[in-house]
């Protein structure tokens, strides 16, 4: 998701109106992956509550989230179309391998939380769950790196929109020409 970051810094010339719906995005994605990794303690118990209560994926639809934002950005639907198969090729086998490991892990627990939750979109906060948020766990689970780097290229990407409004790439072609 930083890769994308950095090309829309790098390569885009981000116009204001496409930075207004992605910026929100990203953040929006990076708030539901705080929570998420607030509750994470990986392998050691399943986690069913807080966001893992509304969906069983919610690292991924924050993933997601910060994608689409950053693709958005680009303000181009080629680009965008292109980012969002890639981003389901390279996670959805993830999806489906981290899936099967828990249910090997936790059996019937892990089934039972299946049949009762979505995998991506959520519904209602009906499922009582596991696990309570720690930022120590978000610190463990190392999501405050990524939060912190998203926040800054979003703030990067925003003063180029708003201001500069060039492609260093672009700028640094023209230098060398």
């Amino acid at each position: 998701m930083a890769i994308l970051g950095f090309a829309v810094l790098v390569v885009g010339r981000p116009a204001p109106r496409y930075v207004i719906v992605g910026v929100p995005l990203i953040l929006a994605g990076q708030a539901i992956r705080l929570l998420a990794a607030g509750y994470l303690s990986k392998d050691n118990e399943l986690i069913t509550a807080g966001p893992y209560a509304l969906c069983r994926n919610p690292l991924y639809v924050g993933s997601f989230l910060i994608s689409c934002g950053y693709l958005a950005i680009f303000g181009r639907l080629d680009v965008f179309a292109i980012g969002i198969v890639l981003f389901w090729l390279f996670h959805g086998g993830a999806v489906i391998y981290e899936e099967n490991k828990l249910r090997s892990v936790f059996g019937s627990a892990y089934t039972k939380y299946v049949a009762e939750v979505p995998r991506f979109l959520p519904r209602s906060f009906r499922y009582s769950g596991n696990g309570a948020f720690s930022w120590r766990l978000v610190i463990s689970n190392n999501e405050h790196r990524t939060a912190v780097l998203n926040v800054i290229l979003s703030a990067a990407i925003v003063v180029n929109a708003f201001t500069l409004r060039v492609s260093p790439l672009s700028y640094l072609i023209s230098l060398v020409q």
